[in-house]
């Protein structure tokens, strides 16, 4: 008889751990398909083995899920619809206030409303509607203000006053009363335009 070798224990160590491999992965898939054959044969009855309340709970859950579902899209829905309705208005508003800003020229920006779920649209128009308002009464109140039409002329008087005065004193009451008819006050010491003191 031959003795065992240490090469040979190696060789049929190698081949018995493969082969019990391959039988093993055999077994495996064997295993895997009885169950996925059983899976189909009783899968959705199992449910009722693991608790008889199951199934009805399941369905239970099924008609609120899809309720749900559909409520959502409804809502999904029903928010773009609002949305574009809102939007819609929106642009009819812009396009109106534009308008007016280029033909009353007024000293404000071209607006934009957006129609989002994080900004308030009509807190928006509010705000500006009341600066327009403010552009307009300013209009207003300085072309019936008779004073602010008449500064500028006075002011070029006062300026001719100063230019053509050759004395001190004379100059200076007229300029006095030139500036007192615009309401602003001149008040010049009476050493400077030597007058007697009282």
């Amino acid at each position: 008889m031959q003795p065992l070798r240490k090469d040979h224990v190696d060789h049929y160590k190698d081949f018995v751990r493969d082969e019990f491999s391959l039988a093993s992965n055999r077994v495996e898939r064997e295993i895997s398909q009885q169950a996925q054959d059983k899976v189909e044969e009783v899968g959705d009855k199992f449910a009722q083995v693991i608790n008889k309340n199951l199934p009805s709970l399941i369905k239970d859950m099924q008609k609120k899920e899809k309720a749900l579902i559909d409520f959502q899209q409804k809502k999904h829905s029903v928010e773009n619809d609002l949305r574009y309705q809102a939007q819609k208005i929106a642009d009819q508003i812009t396009e109106i206030f534009n308008n007016t800003i280029k033909r009353n020229k007024w000293d404000m920006q071209r607006i934009n409303i957006d129609i989002h779920d994080d900004k308030d649209a009509v807190d928006y128009i509010t705000k500006k509607i009341k600066k327009a308002c403010y552009e307009e009464a300013e209009v207003q109140a300085r072309a019936k203000h008779q004073l602010y039409h008449a500064l500028e002329n006075k002011k070029k008087k006062c300026l001719n006053i100063l230019y053509t005065g050759s004395h001190i004193q004379p100059t200076l009451v007229e300029l006095q009363k030139e500036m007192a008819t615009a309401n602003i006050q001149l008040d010049l010491p009476n050493s400077l335009l030597a007058l007697p003191s009282k």
